[in-house]
């Protein structure tokens, strides 16, 4: 019994040295993503900021990485068990409380480090108040649980985040063939661009001498009351006014032209780049998401309508038609494991990759020096929510014995189909918005 425990104990501190590995390479991921992508062109100076937003993609990707040991069955059960739990906990901690209430320091660091302190607890409060009523009007629990149970917390957390990954992911299912497919095209003429430049390039010389004329007048205008007053009696065409509302309207020209301008090259480049052998290739991928996005919209109509409910994973449903119209036996266990582990491994890359280069824009137009932290903070609440709701999501991809764990460990009384519907719910209207 006592070389059992020992055994026990020495493979329970091999697997937790192995997470922690991995969280390591996750959270030096995550740190050099932040210095080198996102504040490249900023000075950093809040440090806590830095490890926080690492903190937090650590998180994410541990949670999917635990995904993928459920399927092929890396570590051992109680291992695992214990990694959800803690990375659940602190995932929950950060999103609720730590993230919101550091926000509101920031913003009310001026009246000093003290004040800001206690002064930041009461739209905290005010947050928490809120962020449980939410769950209010949702279906998402069986059960009565408490304000700070885990089912409590991420039953709340899953209805905002599902939220937003169905308008994403209703958008994207109709851009992505838009941006890609090469009959969506316009064909453009170089001399269509020349003659835009040379048209924006004459707006800007009449800019330039209006501006120079208006200088002319200024200078010339009478110092003393009197003949200022003589002035204003006799008008003449040189009205400084009336220049000045030139100048206003053709700088909007301008920025009209310039922008269609930069319009037309993009649509140059994405004529070069549709050219090209990877240029081809996405064209083809543009027709399968296509035919996705027509799939997904029948059939996300079909679920709302029926009020149908997933029962069986994608991959498990394929291999039982597979079946039907093959002779002979076949490993369904073993094929379902594969299957899944390479479906939903790639599931979770474009998932974070998607988000990363998603991260990467939002933060490039609306970020400046002074505003920096507060968005990035933001933006790491954005991830944090965005992932833990695809483990919501991701949970009805899988087979079911590979669900057990998740379950018990993210709460069994949550009511997972609720996700899938509310998905369904507003990625219609999303796609079909696009659309028009």
């Amino acid at each position: 019994g006592r070389l059992v425990e020992t055994r026990r104990t020495n493979m329970f501190i091999i697997d937790e040295i192995v997470i922690l590995i991995t969280q390591s390479l996750f959270f030096g991921f995550g740190w050099y993503y932040f210095r080198k992508k996102l504040f490249k062109d900023y000075e950093v100076k809040n440090l806590f900021v830095q490890i926080l937003f690492s903190l937090i993609f650590t998180l994410s990707c541990t949670m999917f990485e635990l995904v993928i040991f459920e399927i092929v069955n890396v570590l051992d059960t109680n291992s695992r068990w214990i990694t959800w739990k803690i990375s659940l906990g602190l995932m929950l901690f950060n999103l609720i409380y730590l993230l919101p209430y550091y926000q509101f320091y920031l913003l009310l660091e001026r009246f000093g480090s003290k004040k800001a302190a206690v002064l930041a607890l009461i739209p905290e409060t005010i947050f928490l108040y809120f962020f449980w009523k939410l769950g209010d009007p949702f279906p998402v629990l069986s059960g009565e649980h408490g304000l700070f149970s885990i089912e409590a917390a991420i039953s709340r957390i899953g209805v905002i985040g599902v939220t937003v990954m169905a308008f994403l992911s209703g958008f994207g299912a109709v851009n992505c063939p838009y941006t890609y497919l090469n009959i969506f095209l316009r064909k453009i003429r170089d001399s269509e661009i020349e003659q835009l430049e040379r048209q924006y390039l004459q707006t800007i010389e009449k800019i330039s001498m209006k501006k120079k004329r208006a200088l002319l007048c200024a200078a010339k205008q009478p110092t003393s009351l009197f003949n200022r007053l003589v002035s204003v009696m006799n008008r003449s065409h040189d009205d400084i006014t009336q220049i000045e509302s030139d100048v206003k309207s053709l700088e909007g020209f301008a920025k009209e032209l310039f922008c269609e301008i930069n319009d037309l090259r993009l649509e140059k480049s994405r004529i070069h780049f549709s050219e090209t052998l990877r240029g081809k290739i996405f064209n083809i991928l543009g027709y399968f998401m296509s035919a996705y996005c027509l799939y997904k919209i029948i059939m996300s109509s079909a679920n709302i309508i029926l009020d149908r409910r997933i029962t069986t994973d994608p991959v498990s449903k394929g291999l039982a038609l597979l079946l039907k119209f093959m002779n002979g036996d076949l490993d369904v266990p073993f094929w379902s494991q594969n299957i899944s582990f390479w479906l939903v491994g790639l599931m979770i890359v474009f998932s974070i990759r998607g988000l990363l280069n998603q991260l990467t824009k939002t933060f490039y137009e609306y970020s400046s020096a002074g505003s920096s932290n507060m968005l990035v903070l933001l933006l790491a609440q954005i991830m944090g929510t965005y992932f833990l709701s695809s483990v919501l999501l991701l949970r009805m991809s899988l087979p079911l014995q590979y669900r057990l764990l998740i379950t018990e460990v993210v709460g069994g009384e949550i009511d997972f189909a609720f996700y899938h519907r509310w998905f369904d719910f507003l990625f219609i209207p999303s796609a079909v918005f696009t659309i028009v």
